[in-house]
């Protein structure tokens, strides 16, 4: 039987927890990780050592466990581990390398659980401290649960994702160190060619700009009753919402397929993933367990940040830089931006940003693979 890794959970949200919870059961040895300013929102777990999982679990197991340690010193968090699982959205991931960066320990690896070009982006961070060739700098397409925080210390797993999750390092010449590790918890992790292939595999960014904007008035208007806005936004699916994703994951196939990824598209996504499907994805989505999942303005704004900030606009450089047009990409980019008022190309991750700014398609593919033009 293979050793089972030490683990450090960076992150006190859904998907931290759940993922701190039910290591737990399967054995592991679990630190839990939060950054000093969330410390309010982590007391209850330090209190009390652990967290409740409910749900639909890896492990099969439900109930209370007890973490190794809760704390928000990145130090102590990640000494002596394995495995740094990064479990936060992408607008999160910077905090996370920053503080715990310092305290790397050769041999460690790092797992960032959704991709949004993580690998990429934090690849040049990790060289100037002299530590990248030294450890493992991975990224799965997806996280492996799909969760709520439900209490101040319970989470509930609405779905475990156990058929299949794209996951590759950087270099490429790495991944197999760091899969032969991430399987002994989640063997539905498997091998992709490349990071190209779970950043742009990653399946949130097909569904949640697209499927908002037939809907974004119900999810962002103030009434003047007091209602705050706010929706089932896969419950509310609708079928132009559902056109206008199979658009967007044309071009953003077409990019991958240039750069040698071939993707599932969206739909074969969410029915490899959650056997979900429907006439389109709106019926599918609808008919769905996550039908019910309520989003309120600001959760629904922290996804769309997270999608066209960190994914939408690199996407269209991309396009443009492959000569792969990306009209549909830049309109929900625009339109979207329009309508809450915010510039969603101010302050994006740009190709510049990853590594990938002046390279043709050869040279992109070799960078990935080998870390090297």
């Amino acid at each position: 039987m293979k050793r089972l890794p030490k683990v450090a959970v960076c992150g006190g949200g859904r998907a931290g927890t759940a993922i701190a919870g039910d290591l737990t059961f399967m054995g592991c040895q679990v630190n839990l990780f939060q950054l000093e300013q969330f410390k309010h929102a982590l007391e209850p777990i330090i209190q009390r050592g652990g967290v409740e999982i409910t749900g639909e679990t890896q492990s099969g197991k439900t109930g209370f466990a007890k973490l190794n340690l809760v704390t928000t010193n990145p130090k102590e968090a990640i000494k002596g581990v394995d495995l740094i699982m990064v479990a936060v959205p992408a607008f999160g991931h910077k905090a996370f390398f920053d503080a715990f960066s310092p305290y790397l320990e050769e041999g460690q690896s790092i797992l960032v659980n959704t991709s949004y070009w993580a690998c990429l982006r934090f690849a040049g961070k990790l060289k100037k401290i002299g530590i990248f060739d030294k450890i493992t700098l991975a990224e799965a397409m997806i996280m492996p649960y799909a969760c709520n925080v439900v209490g101040p210390t319970t989470t509930h797993i609405h779905r475990t994702k156990q058929n299949y999750i794209a996951l590759a390092a950087f270099p490429a010449t790495k991944t197999d160190k760091l899969l032969e590790l991430a399987q002994t918890v989640y063997p539905q992790y498997k091998k992709v060619p490349n990071v190209l292939w779970t950043s742009m595999g990653n399946l949130n960014t097909p569904m949640h700009a697209p499927l908002t904007l037939p809907v974004a008035g119900l999810l962002f208007d103030r009434y003047s009753d007091g209602r705050q806005g706010g929706a089932k936004l896969y419950g509310e699916a609708t079928t132009p919402g559902a056109r206008l994703i199979e658009a967007y994951d044309q071009e953003r196939l077409a990019i991958a397929k240039k750069l040698g990824a071939d993707l599932l598209s969206e739909a074969e996504a969410v029915y490899k993933l959650y056997g979900y499907k429907g006439k389109d994805l709106a019926e599918a989505m609808r008919k769905s367990e996550h039908a019910e999942m309520f989003f309120d303005i600001k959760f629904q704004k922290d996804i769309l940040e997270e999608d066209l900030r960190y994914f939408y606009v690199s996407l269209s450089q991309l396009g443009d830089q492959l000569g792969i047009p990306t009209p549909v990409t830049k309109s929900i980019l625009t339109v979207m931006s329009t309508m809450l008022d915010i510039n969603y190309w101010e302050g994006a991750t740009t190709l510049e940003d990853i590594g990938l700014a002046g390279l043709n398609k050869d040279q992109i593919v070799r960078y990935v693979t080998e870390g090297k033009v």
